[in-house]
């Protein structure tokens, strides 16, 4: 098959820029973790102790088994936490994105926007590989599967856009002298949490707290991850188009903020 010249630069550049996003992952585990001692695993470890430490808690706080609808707590409170430090996790470590690579931008190809992606992606990843390890461990006690894998990725990878987005505009905001977004951007993740529908599903609400709720973004993306793992047996509430919606304004956004903040940076 032949190429045309145009499309042999291109997919010469989005292979290069593959391996440069692919290296910054690799730079940001060992700068994260360390080179020796397997330290890396930690990637993976912390979402999980904490994640089995929520769902734990839960399934043995009292009460039965199940929840309304016949869900199993362990497995609602377990992809709900996870997901949410996805979240939390993009959110808080974006204002030091510059501060943490600064002297890889003097190398021509590697630029604010890839190192910002190589996080995101990494902790995504991460998140993906925990989420299933718990869910095949489920499934192989307790006999019960996800009801469709492929959801839940896509689930995980609207939630990790969502919040790269968000990022974006938070680590421009930083980078040209906002040092009040900055120190908000912890007690922002917190004050998140009973919002974020972790705790409960849209339909167990009356009626008015659903219609507030279903204005904040991460309800739908819980919503729509849980469907993957217990099925259409009972109600769920979300509207990807307005879920893609927010993750492409927020990103557009991003974007353009952290291009008219370049020249705050201090490269």
């Amino acid at each position: 098959m032949l190429y045309a010249p145009e499309d042999v630069s291109f997919l010469r550049a989005l292979r290069a820029r593959c391996r440069v996003i692919g290296a910054l992952m690799l730079r940001e585990i060992h700068t994260r973790f360390g080179r020796q001692n397997l330290g890396y695993v930690w990637l993976f470890v912390e979402p999980g102790m904490l994640g089995l430490g929520v769902g734990a808690w839960k399934y043995f706080g009292g009460g039965d088994e199940s929840m309304p609808g016949g869900l199993n707590k362990f497995s609602f409170f377990l992809i709900g936490y996870i997901l949410f430090y996805l979240f939390r996790t993009l959110v808080n470590r974006s204002p030091n994105g510059i501060e943490a690579n600064f002297q890889l931008f003097y190398h021509s190809r590697v630029t604010v926007e890839a190192v910002m992606l190589a996080r995101s992606l990494l902790d995504a990843g991460a998140v993906t590989v925990c989420m299933s390890v718990f869910l095949i461990l489920i499934g192989v006690t307790i006999g019960e599967w996800p009801s469709d894998p492929l959801q839940m990725a896509f689930g995980i990878l609207m939630m990790m856009g969502l919040a790269h987005g968000l990022g974006l505009l938070i680590l421009s905001s930083t980078a040209a002298g906002s040092q009040l977004v900055d120190r908000l951007v912890h007690p922002f993740t917190y004050l998140m949490l009973p919002f974020s529908g972790m705790f409960y599903m849209v339909w167990w609400l009356p009626g008015p707290y659903q219609e507030i709720l279903l204005w904040i973004p991460l309800i739908h993306i819980m919503e729509f991850t849980r469907e993957g793992q217990f099925g259409p047996g009972v109600p769920y509430s979300y509207d990807l188009p307005y879920v893609l919606s927010w993750i492409f304004v927020l990103n557009f956004l991003g974007l353009c903020a952290l291009k008219a903040a370049k020249p705050h940076f201090e490269l």
